[in-house]
Order: structure tokens, then sequence, then C-alpha cells
């Protein structure tokens, strides 16, 4: 099987994450207990930190993975969806001939490789998703390649998540708001009691600061399971030293060390808490006598790199892109902007998914705008523009509508002047076409002054 062919076969399973006609019900843990169980249980062979929640999940992902790694530890990292290539999904660290700790993702020659011993469960067991498929993939080549540790982002939810078939040694749970609201219910609760579905009997469980109706339902089932809750906001904190477009510094206090003049390249007071949450982790490994030195944190926050989420991609005019696709983040978003940016004026590029609260993103982001342009990513699950159009009227801005993100970008960049702001979001898949273009896009003769 070369790769093309591994391509080629990926895409025969259902890909839910492009459908919005799916129920949540449609998920079974059963399907993966039981490849898992042919295969030998390869999840069982590294220490699990498993993270569910709605907004912050990946960097808190990215952020641990990069500390572990500078720790000079094996790690593997589980994070969905890609932006270019369905590799970024599964990462490694090693250590090369000189001694040095890097990463790099699951290459081609590895692929072909998993698929190739994987595939005669994944053919023998019926309807499994490609997002299963892809978990599997992960499990194995992290435990074939001898990682002591994953980090494991759940996809959706989290109680019926393919990742849900670990034993954690930790938990976190990121910030729950509302998203995927038509498949995981219509209020937090409910959200909340999906997301809290990955703590386990006896569980160590770290959770950044909740609505009270969220943190209720992960305290019950904590006591239900016997598990031990820590909260930044309490047992954790930060405090903001100064930001800027570059990052942030922070003080770090926690229960058994406090931390000073630490330093992230992740934009926005949002990944202070995510990076809270990821060194609160990191701490809680002394539980099992494993004791991570300030410079491996230090270090590994540093070099902590998540690409799409408030990312300045061009300066002159100031250009980011940020995978928003919910009011929650949307607002977080918005705070970060104001906070760090003082535009002349402000071009909003904006895409979503067909399921996604237009009117929750847009009450955040577009009143602020002097230009909206509407667009739409090439995916199945992407909203036309004159859906988009039709459902943003209130807040009367000029609105212009393209086909395309790289035809946006070029609108964009014909309407802003070196010292504005061209802001991309939306969603997440939209920010990886841009990726795609951006090389195209001559900013700064076009830009008007």
């Amino acid at each position: 099987m070369d790769y093309q062919e591994a391509l080629e076969y990926l895409d025969t399973f259902v890909d839910y994450e492009k459908s919005t006609t799916y129920k949540y019900t449609d998920f079974k843990l059963e399907r993966m207990q039981k490849i898992l169980e042919r295969m030998g249980n390869p999840q069982n062979n590294f220490k699990s930190i498993h993270i569910a929640g709605t907004k912050g999940k990946g960097s808190t992902c990215a952020f641990m993975f990069s500390i572990l790694k500078n720790a000079g530890y094996k790690v593997g990292l589980y994070t969905s969806p890609h932006l270019l290539n369905f590799r970024e999904r599964i990462k490694i660290s090693y250590v090369n001939d000189l001694g040095e700790t890097r990463e790099r993702l699951i290459n081609e020659e590895e692929v072909c490789k998993v698929i190739e011993e994987i595939k005669p469960l994944t053919d023998e067991i019926k309807e499994l998703t490609l997002f299963e498929v892809y978990t599997v993939m992960a499990f194995k080549f992290f435990s074939d390649m001898g990682m002591m540790f994953a980090i494991l982002e759940t996809g959706l939810g989290g109680r019926l998540d393919a990742t849900n078939v670990v034993k954690p040694i930790i938990c976190g749970i990121t910030n729950i708001s509302y998203d995927h609201v038509q498949v995981l219910g219509g209020d937090l609760t409910r959200i909340a009691q999906e997301k809290a579905g990955i703590i386990k009997e006896d569980a160590i469980v770290v959770s950044a600061p909740q609505s009270p109706e969220a943190f209720k339902v992960i305290t019950e089932v904590c006591k239900q399971q016997k598990g031990r809750l820590y909260e930044v906001g309490s047992d954790f904190a930060c405090d903001t030293i100064g930001q800027d477009l570059s990052g942030s510094f922070f003080d770090f206090r926690g229960i058994f060390d406090n931390y000073e003049n630490l330093h992230i390249s992740l934009i926005g007071q949002f990944q202070l808490i995510n990076a809270t949450l990821a060194i609160a982790i990191i701490q809680l490994l002394r539980l099992y006598d494993i004791v991570i030195s300030l410079i491996a944190i230090k270090n590994g926050l540093d070099s902590a790199y998540w690409p799409g989420r408030m990312q300045l991609v061009h300066k002159k005019p100031n250009v980011i892109f940020d995978g928003a696709q919910n009011a929650a983040s949307a607002h977080a978003l918005k705070i970060a902007i104001n906070q760090l940016i003082t535009p002349g004026k402000s071009v909003l590029i904006l895409g979503v998914s067909k399921d996604k609260d237009v009117e929750g993103i847009c009450e955040h982001l577009c009143r602020q705008q002097s230009l909206i342009i509407l667009t739409q990513g090439q995916s199945k699950r992407a909203m036309d523009v004159d859906t988009l159009a039709s459902r943003i009227p209130r807040f009367q801005k000029v609105i212009r509508k393209t086909v395309h993100v790289e035809q946006a970008l070029k609108l964009a960049v014909e309407n802003a002047g070196p010292e504005d702001l061209i802001l991309l979001t939306g969603s997440l898949y939209l920010v990886g076409e841009a990726f795609k273009v951006l090389k195209t896009i001559n900013f700064s003769p076009s830009a008007k002054g």
C-alpha cells in the first residue's frame, strides 16, 4: 500500500467532521473496545492524559506536549481537527542522533504501515467512523513507538468520544460553553455531563474556571467516581505580568511550587488559563512520582506552538487567523484583540459551518468592524454566504460576499491600510484553507493607506 492508496482507504469511512446530519448516539464505544481488544489494547501501553471541554483543549494539549518533550520524555499528541494534513493529528517527540529532543508528525510511510496492520480488523468491524480509525491509528503508533505519555484531546463531547477508552492518569476539563448543541444538548448541564464522561473511577481531575452549572456537574461526577478534583483559580492560579502580540508573561501559583516570569507565545488572556491548566496537570504528575523541572516547564511553554488560534500571520496590516466557532470563543477573541490591538479600522472575514451559532459569534465580532467579508470553506459543512448574510442583517455593516477564502483575503487587503486589522475567523476549516493560500496574498502594495 502506498500513501495515496492509504488516503483512498481512509476516505471509505464516514467522516462526521464533514457532516451535520448525524446523532451523537451514532457513536459507539463498543466498536473501539472491540477493535482495540483484538489488537491487544495498545492504548494501555502508555500513560494517558485526557482532555475534554469546549474551547482551549488543543492549546492545553500543546502546552503539555511541549513541556514533557522538553523534559526528555517520549510523548505522543493526538488532537483534532487538522488544518492542512490529517497527519497533524498524530505527533510524537523523539531524540535525534545529537541527543536533542525534537518532534514530528507521523510520516507517510508510517501511515501506510499502520493502516496495513489494522486493515484486517477495520474491514471486519462495521460502521467504524473515520475519527475512530484515526484514533486507533494513533494508539497503535504511540504504542509501537514506545511513548511513555500520550496527550489525548477528545474530538466531540467526551462520554462517547472514541478516545474515551483509555484509563488516564489525569483528566483535564477546559472551559465548557455552548457548542454542538444539536448533538450534545441545549444547556450547559447536559453539555457538561457529556464532557465529564471522561472522568473514570479514582480519577485525578483538573478543571478550568467553569459556569456554576458546569462546575456542579463536574463536582458531582467526581464524587460519584471517587475522584480528586482540583480547580484553576483556587488550587492553581496565574498572575499576568504583561501581554503583547508576541505572547504573555505571567507568574504561576500551584499546590507544590510557584513559578515566576513564565512566557507563552500564544496570544490572548484565554491562553493563560489554558497554560495554567496545563502546568497544573504537569505539577500533579508528582502524585505518580514524576517531577518535571522548572526549566522544562519554562522552555516547554515558551516553545509551544498551536497554529490557527489567535495567530498573527502578518504585520502592517495586522492579519490574525483564529478558529473561533462559537459565542464564547468569539467573546474571548474580541477581548484579546481589544487588549492588544488598536487598529485604524477592522476588516472581518467570516465563514462558519452550518451548525454554528452565527448570531452568537457576530454579537461579539461584527459590531466593531468597518467591513465584513463573508466567505465559505470548501467543506460540505460550510454555510453558504447567502444564508450567512441572511443571518446578520441587524448588525447593519458594510457586507461583501465572496465564494472562496483567497478572494476574501485579497478583498480585505484592498480595503485595509498598514495600521488596520484583518481578522479571519469562524471555522478552523476556513483557517486551514487560508493557510494554504497565504503565500499568494500580496499584502503591502495593494493595501490602502
